[in-house]
């Protein structure tokens, strides 16, 4: 090789360096050459989490090589995209599938953390149990996510149950003949109090007056029994054995006097401390074991709630809300004062805190909040909307959840900066649909919900970016109405009543994959 080649090729190696080098160094930091435009371009890319965690991830209907995507802080991240549109689409054998249209911006991670893909018909965990009872209401048990309290009739008695749903055993803690079960559509549960130790279950008697039964509960019993109702108004009851009956049998004068309840709830970490509301709105505190030492909190009272140690009441005329600490009459502090009218004076109140709550009139539906944010001095009071059917808070009280017959909402009460970016006072419709939606619930991540439509449970997210994802869960030889089936936070259990050989049986499956240590997928 001459002198002059040797040159030639050192030359063309420096050139070829001198485009190679910068080339390399470009796209290790994130750009990629944009041939349309003859220029170089910072990569954008997608970061997702789901449940379940094992998936196919699609870009533009192409499956992504898994060499391809890192797995990073129990996350997917697919680098070096160029920014512009793509169909985001991700899927698992045997389970619902969840697509997006998305847009991919340069320098800037496009981010999905909550993916829910739930398992199909046939890869469905059933369970079956009680094959062999009619199942007229049922309840969670708080102190075992294994246990429900059901309600059920045999030959002219009420009978409320306790169901291992792990064994599928059943005990009966109480029956009676003289009381009624509630219509479900009351919304009144079995409430246990915060040591678990005792329980009431609510009732009508003869004359359609809502009662409580209040006992302390052991495994496999209720021990005790009194009538609330009865204590309460100075009458002397005997305790009475599980299988008993308590008589209600009174003169009409006794009728005339007695005062009957609205709304009853155990008494924050209390075990035989109760606050009840009475039909003449009348708040009290009530310790069953001392009823005569009742404590008149206030009159005039349309509707209370908790949070924490406190309780909330709305106060009638104009449903002004006010606060006490436990039952301490002293401390009482007015939270709002505008006023939010209600007709015929029924009212329900949520609270989160005392900086969110909303009152909702029993009679029309409608809504107002209360939404103050101390550290910028604002307070915003106004009517969302009007026939509510439920409102929920989420857990970190960012979000407000709400139901029409018809329509599914949520409002942001503070901003939200993890993706999708939103900002306080954000009001976005869920869905819509012809038929009656009932059973609304938030799901354990707080972006996604659950309810029925019709015959079919369904469930939603509330990502607006592009379509909201919309799946069915199952489906039911019949319509779902209220209260026909409750979701488990804690095991991710839907548990529902299903219509078999002409009765209604419990049964449950498992609707998301397990989840690991804080809430991540397996």
């Amino acid at each position: 090789m001459t002198f002059y080649q040797r040159r030639a090729f050192m030359f063309f190696f420096i050139l070829l360096f001198i485009i190679i080098a910068p080339t390399i160094v470009f796209l290790a930091k994130g750009y990629r050459f944009d041939l349309k435009n003859g220029i170089f371009v910072f990569s954008g890319s997608i970061t997702l989490k789901s449940v379940p965690r094992d998936i196919e991830v699609s870009l533009n209907n192409k499956k992504q090589d898994e060499k391809k995507i890192n797995y990073i802080n129990n996350s997917y991240t697919i680098n070096g995209l160029r920014p512009g549109k793509y169909t985001l689409k991700c899927e698992k054998d045997g389970y619902t599938s969840w697509e997006k249209n998305i847009e991919v911006h340069s320098g800037i991670s496009t981010e999905f953390w909550n993916i829910l893909l739930f398992p199909k018909k046939d890869n469905q965990e059933l369970s079956i149990h009680t094959p062999d009872k009619d199942i007229k209401q049922f309840f969670l048990s708080p102190r075992d996510e294994k246990e429900v309290v059901f309600f059920s009739e045999n030959e002219g008695k009420r009978e409320v149950y306790l169901l291992n749903t792990k064994t599928n055993e059943t005990e009966k803690i109480f029956e009676t003949e003289e009381f009624f079960f509630l219509d479900p559509a009351e919304e009144e549960n079995v409430e246990w109090s915060s040591d678990n130790k005792h329980i009431f279950i609510p009732f009508r008697n003869n004359e359609n007056i809502k009662t409580y039964i209040i006992a302390k509960i052991r495994k496999e019993q209720i021990e005790d029994p009194i009538n609330l109702n009865e204590i309460f108004n100075g009458k002397e009851t005997d305790a009475v054995a599980k299988t008993a009956t308590i008589s209600t049998k009174k003169t009409p004068d006794e009728i005339k006097h007695d005062v009957s309840f609205k709304k009853v709830r155990w008494m924050f970490d209390k075990t035989d401390e109760l606050v009840v509301l009475t039909e003449n709105n009348e708040l009290y505190y009530l310790n069953f074991n001392n009823p005569e030492g009742k404590i008149l909190i206030d009159q005039q009272i349309s509707s209370f709630n908790f949070a924490g140690n406190r309780i909330y009441y709305a106060q009638l005329p104009n449903n002004i809300v006010w606060e006490i600490k436990n039952n301490n009459i002293e401390t009482k502090r007015q939270i709002t004062s505008q006023s939010f009218p209600s007709e015929g004076g029924s009212t329900e109140l949520t609270v989160y805190d005392e900086h969110r709550l909303t009152i909702k009139n029993e009679n029309n539906g409608n809504l107002f909040i209360f939404n103050e944010e101390k550290e910028k001095n604002e307070i915003i009071t106004k009517n969302i909307t009007s026939d509510t059917k439920g409102v929920q808070f989420s857990d970190d009280g960012k979000k407000l959840l709400y139901w029409t017959d018809t329509e599914i909402w949520f409002l942001m009460l503070r901003d939200w900066d993890v993706q999708p970016v939103r900002k306080k006072g954000d009001h976005e419709l869920v869905t819509r649909f012809s038929v009656p939606l009932k059973n609304v619930q938030w799901m354990n991540s707080y972006e996604n919900i659950i309810f029925s439509a019709g015959n079919k449970i369904k469930s939603a997210e509330i990502d607006i970016r592009d379509h909201i994802n919309i799946v069915d869960i199952m489906e039911s030889p019949r319509d779902f109405e209220n209260r026909d089936f409750f979701y488990n936070k804690g095991s991710q259990t839907l548990f529902f009543r299903n219509q078999e050989n002409e009765i209604n049986i419990l049964k449950s499956i498992v609707i998301i994959d397990s989840l690991g240590l804080f809430g991540l997928g397996n």
